[in-house]
């Protein structure tokens, strides 16, 4: 783990008292110092007092608060964030809150690490003066599913880091009692109402009735002690109070007991159920909160409801009447608390320590563009990306389950807008007999036909939705061979606008921060008039044309770079290679010019290409995938996890027949976009080559990823003088030609260009005049264009195709 130096100020209960989170505060300062991380232990219930003060509830909080906030003011110039242990009540208030304050006061990122089963209640009683204070945490973990829906409720993204159990020392032993020869059931809860431990009395009672040798053990202390005490000698039961039980003694009290019963009428993930588990006891519990996430019934524990001492009663008698079921539990129990042992946590939490690190501190300036100038722009252009980034922001971090039921739910609301305003899958349900109504499930895709970029070019207007709105004209950049001229309403450029923001601020940078664009369309090129200059302007980017890069110009955009100190790059990853090869080969340092991250799109990324970027920058890179048609597809994270838009985008990966393949298996790429009702593409075949992937990433982000991705290849040509220019420099002169089908351009020499051409009609002399002239106005005057015709053109060996080659080197 990647821990070495960081500096961590850890605040949080310490023993005693021996409470779960005071346990796993400590455990954790050791793992993180184990990992070379530079801890600062923060107790907030601390410093010791005088037990007769420390009785006294409200003089001994208000003793202890002044202390806390100078330690924290303190402690914040010498860390690099704070990782806030946190609980519900007083304990928030007094703790949790001043702590996550004075982190925002000193910029310092602070995650939160939320737990306590009453979260719920507590949020109902005061939730704006809570979130008042949870809006001052760069991020929120907490150890459950539940607790992450809680939060979801009020509206705040948690992200789910489990408990950490110590499976070096809790494992599975001899049974060695020291509490008689008869069953011996523990509880292992302060004696405190809300774990109920009158219920676990009198539900022992009811069990001693049945197996007079059995003995009930209930370690811990608190306020509930004496009332337990003459409970127990009313019931005539033996009782045995462990008091308080160090955490490192408690794998010998689990291992003198046959089973744990957890009573708690309020709960999470209790370390002491999952160290009960590690050490391969059967568990009886309520079902409340959390447990229900944490516990399957009758496969890991036995669940009843709260206060049922009956049912609690019965549960532990059929487990000590068949051991073999006991055993059962217990081994089930003991396979699934192995994914809570710090290997499998550590990565997760370093994703969070690197991710709020990462969390840009803009400039006043920037904070100008991404709070007012650009959601102005956006919305003087009818965008509503800036409310969709913000619905993306919270989803990214939804469980795969729910983005999946999600994604059916307008799937259904897709297809059936397209069964009734959109003429080609009128015509198209009809032939196949497909009903939007009865989609359940992504897999009923599969009984469509896929869509190619033939079926759009045959039947272009027929895929307009009658209640279209402010549909454009677009062309895919022709770098398939098969450039397409399609629609794209507003609704759809603004899905695309919100996913590139989104990941854009992954990595620590925003839209106004300075960008330079190395970019060859000429959409850009040749529409730059004053509002675009303007805008960019305003934005703080800079466009610099990747289709003719000389010597010269490279030195130009070197010089350029260097001026304007961009914190991100954005562009092909072949054409920034062009300008790290040159400033190397010219000695020219770039990585001292405040690159932050390049990111790079429309060409495959190589891994060659991934370390030169970055050694020439000093930045990290960021791959994305997509195009105009097929939308922003994925984008990679900073744990290099390439996420798909999976809220806009449903990504199949099928056979050659069409068939969907399972998860992990190689296959075309075939998307679904959910933003598109205005001009729909519903199983759109990319033509490119990828798998899913199987694992979920470190980062936390309930994205599915795309583990394999063979993109678009389009090489460098070089003119007769020498100039090198990107291959779509020649792609864009004949993708716009309305007979060209497909095309291959081959540079032979720097002599000779030959253009293979599927077309129909043919070509008539004038079109070819046109080819030939701008290919040499780019080429060179003297360099010889042969133009071929041919029927059909072959992919290449690997089965991708290429449709710019150069053979000079």
């Amino acid at each position: 783990m990647k821990l070495a130096g960081l500096r961590i100020a850890l605040v949080g209960p310490l023993p005693p008292p021996a409470g779960g989170m005071a346990n796993q505060t400590l455990q954790l300062a050791a793992l993180l110092r184990a990992d070379g991380a530079k801890v600062t232990l923060m107790a907030v219930n601390g410093p010791v007092l005088p037990p007769w003060l420390a009785r006294i509830r409200y003089l001994r909080a208000a003793l202890r608060l002044p202390l806390h906030l100078c330690r924290l003011w303190r402690a914040a110039d010498t860390v690099d964030l704070f990782h806030i242990m946190a609980n519900s009540g007083w304990s928030w208030h007094l703790h949790a809150a001043p702590a996550l304050w004075i982190a925002s006061i000193k910029g310092k990122p602070a995650l939160l690490n939320y737990r306590g089963g009453e979260a719920a209640a507590f949020f109902a009683r005061s939730p704006r003066l809570v979130a008042l204070s949870l809006r001052r945490a760069s991020a929120i973990v907490v150890p459950s599913r539940f607790l992450a829906d809680v939060f979801e409720q009020y509206g705040h993204t948690a992200h789910v880091v489990p408990n950490i159990v110590d499976l070096a020392r809790f494992t599975p032993g001899p049974r060695r009692s020291t509490f008689g020869d008869g069953p011996v059931i523990l509880v292992a809860r302060h004696l405190e109402t809300l774990y109920d431990n009158a219920s676990a009395v009198r539900t022992f009672a009811i069990v001693h009735a049945s197996m007079p040798s059995a003995r009930l053990v209930l370690a811990g202390d608190g306020p509930e002690r004496a009332a337990l005490t003459r409970l127990a000698l009313a019931l005539k039961v033996p009782v045995h109070f462990a008091g308080h039980v160090d955490n490192c003694a408690m794998q010998a009290l689990y291992r003198s007991c046959d089973m744990v019963l957890n009573p708690s009428l309020a709960d999470n993930m209790p370390i002491s159920v999952l160290e009960a588990q590690a050490c391969g006891l059967p568990i009886v519990s309520t079902r409340v909160g959390g447990i229900p996430a944490l516990l399957q019934d009758q496969v890991t524990a036995l669940l009843v409801a709260p206060g049922d001492s009956g049912a609690m009663a019965a549960s532990i008698l059929s487990l000590l009447r068949d051991p073999e079921r006991a055993r059962r539990l217990a081994q089930a129990g003991l396979a699934q608390v192995a994914q809570y042992d710090w290997p499998a946590i550590a990565p997760l939490l370093l994703a969070h320590y690197r991710r709020i690190r990462a969390i840009a501190r803009p400039s006043p300036y920037t904070r100008l563009v991404t709070r007012w100038l650009f959601p102005l722009h956006e919305r003087l252009k009818r965008h509503h990306s800036t409310s969709l980034l913000r619905e993306l922001e919270r989803s990214q971090w939804w469980s795969p389950e729910r983005l999946e039921a999600w994604q059916v739910e307008r799937l259904r609301a897709l297809l059936l807008h397209a069964r009734a305003h959109v003429p080609y899958y009128q015509a198209l349900f009809a032939r196949c007999g497909f009903d939007p109504a009865k989609i359940n499930s992504l897999a009923d895709l599969a009984r469509l036909p896929l869509l190619r970029k033939a079926d759009i070019a045959a039947a272009r207007d027929s895929f307009k939705s009658g209640q279209a709105v402010g549909l454009r004209p677009f062309a895919t950049g022709g770098s398939s061979g098969e450039p397409l001229l399609f629609f794209l309403g507003r609704r759809r450029i603004s899905h695309d606008i919100a996913a590139k923001w989104r990941a854009t601020r992954w990595w620590g940078v925003d839209i106004g921060d300075r960008e330079a664009v190395l970019w060859g369309s000429p959409i850009e090129l040749h529409a730059q008039d004053r509002m675009r200059r303007l805008r960019d302007w305003l934005l703080r980017s800079s466009l610099l044309p990747a289709f003719a890069m000389s010597p010269a110009r490279i030195d130009g955009y070197i010089a350029q770079l260097r001026r304007l100190r961009p914190r991100m790059l954005f562009g092909y990853p072949s054409a920034l290679c062009r300008i790290a090869s040159h400033a190397r080969a010219h000695n020219t340092s770039l990585d001292g010019i405040g690159v932050k991250v390049a990111f790079v799109t429309s060409e495959r990324l190589y891994d060659a290409q991934r370390e030169q970027i970055a050694s020439a920058f000093g930045c990290q890179v960021a791959n994305g995938y997509g195009g105009r048609d097929a939308g922003f597809i994925a984008h990679e994270c900073p744990e290099g996890g390439m996420h798909v838009t999976a809220e806009d985008l449903i990504v199949e990966i099928v056979d050659a027949g069409g068939q969907q393949l399972p998860t992990g298996s190689t296959g075309e790429i075939v998307i679904t976009h959910l933003g598109t009702q205005d001009y729909p593409f519903i199983r759109y075949a990319t033509g490119d080559v990828g798998a899913l992937g199987t694992a979920p990433c470190t980062c936390g982000r309930g994205l599915p990823l795309l583990q394999k991705l063979e993109g678009r290849s389009t090489d460098f040509l070089t003119a007769q003088d020498g100039t090198v220019m990107h291959g779509l420099a020649l792609v864009y002169i004949v993708r716009e030609l309305p007979q060209v089908r497909s095309f291959k351009i081959i540079q032979e020499s720097l002599l000779l260009t030959r253009v293979l051409l599927v077309c129909l009609p043919r070509l008539d002399d004038t079109t070819r005049t046109l080819i030939v002239t701008g290919f040499q106005a780019r080429l060179g005057a003297q360099v010889t264009i042969a133009i071929e015709e041919v029927n059909d053109i072959a992919a290449e060996a690997s089965g991708k195709y290429r449709y710019v080659i150069s053979k000079v080197v």
